[in-house]
């Protein structure tokens, strides 16, 4: 009943607060959202989709990408350096990361360095707010990211090259290869990214010291239609990188860390009349070192490759009932420096119903039965329902369990690691308004999340921080979407914004947790005419607190980031495009991490030719 009473509260109250702001609202086009049909209740959540077009204007990283146009909160130590998210007011491990529907979060740290990723070799990148372990395994809690590589068939030769030079010796190459026949698709995106990175910190006589980063990514794309009914699709990704980390204080010892990651998918869908059969397998490994001292040859390191297959066979019972049954499974191999080489074994069982019961209502269930060598068997669930009231307005209810257990580091980390560690759990719900008029939709999202068993380092009785089940944590709060286009002649603006309010807090002390702010507001605005694009992005994150005892000592406060962007496209057919963009617009001097300064403003040009 307080799951309902909280849901309640939310989605009506702020629905009205979202509808005063809403003339004042301004982003980016091409954001959308859409229901796609995934595994989990897609049609009764919401998934914010970010085209190419708006990963081509965006920075090359995952980060600047998802901090302007999603809800979701980054720590970042530095331009390029470690950045973690916060979603929905969660950890950084309780955010999925998948490549093409495989998780990809690290078996030693359990999350993504968002730094790592470059937006560049994806089509599409899609952004899932709320639990989603049902489809996805262990992790999913707060949301999750999918990086998707689209095949296209018979569309011939294209080639794009896309080249950057910016400040603080900053450059970027990107070209990206596709040919497509009838039956065979092919695609091969390389790409670089370099920075001295030593910005001067704003108001201050310092800058940025031991910074530089580089690294060099490899994607590929196939696929081949062997038949009518049978098509075969391989990925792989390369990615190596090496950065320095950034100095906290002027004399603190300089370090660095590279790190190697590859991924394969081979999948194989058959479609027939009622069924459609699709079987997965993939292999990733992730290997990194460590060098404490950047001047010593000695590091630490970790490797973990890992083993994962999935099955999937959905059976249209008849136009209005699918059924879908699964099976997984993923095998981890550990071994590392500081880390007893380990080995483990996940397997899951999933089914689920989607049901159209008329053409304004739809329910759906689904099923996953968890099995493992160390943390029992759980049974988790996710439910919910669709109504369509009118064109203007649709309702969506969805409410799920959802869990993630403890990473390698967390387990197996040698005089650190605690092997009695539970797995985290989280039972969800959600409720949402969307609003549709014309070219204009806003989603209202109001959410109610409680987390029992949250792993946290703390300190011990010789001072030593070690892995623990620690407190239990609430979190409720509103996310809400809008997007708006319009064409008049020749001109085209576009408009869309994020806002998100979020309390999560822990049960015991009553406080907020850390690096997670009350309020977020993106907002863009678009311009098109013939020949020029412009664009201006816009972020306000409310306060921080840094310490868990929410002391108004050690808050960061709030800060508003602008970037405005202009580019002229050229040639034939718009071959050629030619751009620059004026990053932190206003110069504002700020931190999403105590003691980590970001850059002030800063120019970036690029162009971008099309052949």
């Amino acid at each position: 009943m307080k799951l309902v009473v909280c849901l309640l509260f939310c989605s009506m109250c702020f629905s009205h607060a979202s509808f005063s702001q809403s003339d004042t609202i301004n982003v980016l086009g091409e954001v959308m959202l859409y229901n796609k049909q995934l595994k989990d209740s897609v049609y009764t959540t919401n998934v914010l989709v970010l085209k190419d077009s708006v990963l081509r204007l965006s920075q090359p990283s995952l980060t600047n990408l998802l901090n302007f146009n999603s809800t979701v909160y980054f720590k970042e130590n530095g331009l390029g350096m470690v950045s973690s998210p916060s979603f929905r007011g969660t950890t950084a491990s309780q955010t999925a990361v998948l490549w093409n529907g495989i998780n990809i979060n690290s078996q030693t740290t359990g999350q993504t360095d968002f730094n790592t990723i470059n937006t560049r070799g994806f089509n599409t990148i899609e952004v899932t707010p709320g639990g989603g372990s049902v489809a996805t395994g262990s992790g999913a809690i707060g949301g999750s990211i999918n990086l998707v590589n689209t095949l296209k068939y018979d569309t011939g030769f294209a080639n794009q090259l896309f080249v950057n030079y910016g400040a603080f010796n900053t450059y970027g190459i990107d070209n990206q290869t596709q040919y497509a026949t009838e039956k065979a698709s092919f695609s091969l995106g390389l790409s670089r990214n370099e920075s001295e990175n030593d910005y001067p910190y704003p108001n201050t006589d310092r800058k940025n010291e031991n910074g530089q980063y580089n690294n060099t990514n490899v994607s590929l794309a196939s696929g081949f239609k062997l038949n009518k009914t049978n098509t075969i699709n391989v990925f792989a990704n390369i990615y190596k990188g090496r950065r320095n980390f950034s100095l906290p204080t002027p004399n603190a010892l300089k370090t660095k860390y590279t790190d190697f990651n590859t991924r394969s998918l081979i999948s194989w869908k058959s479609t027939f009349s009622k069924v459609v059969s699709n079987l997965k397998m993939a292999v990733t490994t992730e290997e990194y070192q460590y060098f404490a001292n950047i001047d010593s040859d000695y590091f630490t390191f970790g490797n973990v490759q890992n083993f994962i297959a999935h099955y999937n066979l959905d059976y249209s019972v008849s136009s209005k009932v699918l059924l879908t049954a699964g099976a997984q499974y993923t095998h981890n191999d550990g071994r590392g420096s500081d880390i007893s080489s380990a080995t483990r074994n996940l397997g899951a069982a999933t089914l689920s119903m989607k049901h159209k019961v008329s053409s304004t209502f739809l329910y759906e269930i689904g099923l996953r039965q968890e099995t493992n060598e160390a943390f029992g068997n759980p049974l988790l669930y996710s439910a919910g329902l669709r109504y369509t009231f009118s064109p203007f307005y649709q309702f969506k209810l969805n409410t799920s369990k959802n869990f993630r257990i403890p990473t390698y580091n967390d387990l197996y980390w040698t005089g650190l690691g605690n092997p009695n560690l539970k797995p985290e759990t989280s039972y969800q719900g959600e409720m949402s308004h969307v609003f549709s008029y014309k070219k204009a939709t806003l989603l209202v999202t109001g959410y109610y999340n409680k987390v029992s068993d949250l792993l946290r380092y703390v300190p011990g009785t010789d001072g030593i921080f070690r892995p623990e089940n620690t407190n239990n944590v609430v979190i409720y709060g509103l996310e809400s979407v809008f997007g708006y286009e319009k064409k008049i002649a020749n001109h085209t603006v576009t408009v869309n914004a994020t806002y998100a309010y979020t309390v999560s807090e822990n049960t015991e002390i009553k406080k907020q947790l850390i690096y997670v702010p009350y309020h977020k507001f993106t907002m863009a605005l678009g311009y098109r005419f013939k020949n020029i694009n412009a664009y201006y992005q816009y972020i306000n994150n409310g306060e921080v607190f840094t310490t868990s005892d929410n002391s108004t000592q050690d808050i960061l406060d709030s800060y508003m980031v602008a970037n405005l962007g202009a580019e002229y496209n050229f040639g034939k057919a718009n071959t050629y495009k030619i751009g620059a963009q004026i990053l932190n617009l206003w110069n504002e001097d700020y931190e999403s991490v105590l003691n980590r300064p970001l850059p002030g403003r800063n120019l970036n040009v690029y162009l971008n030719i099309t052949i």
